[in-house]
């Protein structure tokens, strides 16, 4: 899962996608931190590129528990379209990206490791 949305990095270049890549939750403490890495685009996601920035996230106390007893990466999705400025109107990206497994050299029966 990611959003999708064209928005300008720390480093004045536009990137497209962006995914929860972390979540800590303190029971105790309750405390949130969600870490966001950007990449330039799904397709740098696929190709296994690094993102171009990563931030963490500390969603503040108020919200805590709209986290308990939920999935916390999909709520994490709805907190950040809902509180984060530019991701209001963010396409939601439901595909699951599996890494690209180069085929160049491998024998058709031979298995891929």
């Amino acid at each position: 899962m990611a959003i999708i949305k064209e928005l300008d990095t720390k480093f004045g270049v536009q990137a497209s996608y962006h995914r929860i890549t972390a979540f800590n939750m303190s029971y105790s403490a309750k405390k949130i931190v969600l870490c966001v890495a950007t990449y330039l685009s799904k397709e740098a996601r696929q190709e296994q590129r690094d993102p171009i920035e990563e931030i963490d996230i500390e969603i503040p106390q108020s919200d805590y528990s709209t986290f308990v007893d939920t999935n916390p990466i999909e709520r994490g999705y709805l907190w950040l379209k809902d509180n984060v400025i530019g991701f209001e109107d963010a396409a939601d990206d439901f595909d699951v990206i599996d890494p690209v497994v180069p085929t160049e050299g491998i024998e058709p029966d031979e298995p891929v490791t």
